[in-house]
């Protein structure tokens, strides 16, 4: 079993969803993200399109999955990423879950 997630802007939300249902995944969550730096940064960060003081509201949903299915999603996020905005395209991370009650 894997933990798929996906964090992209609030405006992916739509479009991860719509991800998760083509691939007949019926069951996940999402919650809203309010995302800051509490500190200036000396050099821009790459993946994060913030600066000191501005927010940045996202998304992050997530599903518990067989493996092959995780390993399709993310084969399909990588042929065709979802972003908004192309600097910045939605994030996924696929985590093993070694137990789940």
């Amino acid at each position: 079993m894997k933990l798929l997630a996906i964090i992209g802007d609030e405006e992916a939300r739509p479009k991860v969803r719509k991800l998760f249902m083509s691939h007949q995944v019926h069951l996940f969550s999402n919650m809203a993200i309010r995302g800051c730096s509490c500190d200036a940064f000396k050099e821009p960060i790459a993946w994060w399109p913030s600066e000191k003081d501005l927010s940045t509201y996202s998304s992050l949903c997530f599903a518990i999955l067989d493996d092959a299915k995780a390993e399709s999603i993310m084969a399909e996020l990588e042929r065709q990423p979802i972003a908004t905005d192309p600097a910045f395209p939605a994030r996924a991370f696929v985590l093993n879950v070694e137990k789940m009650l």
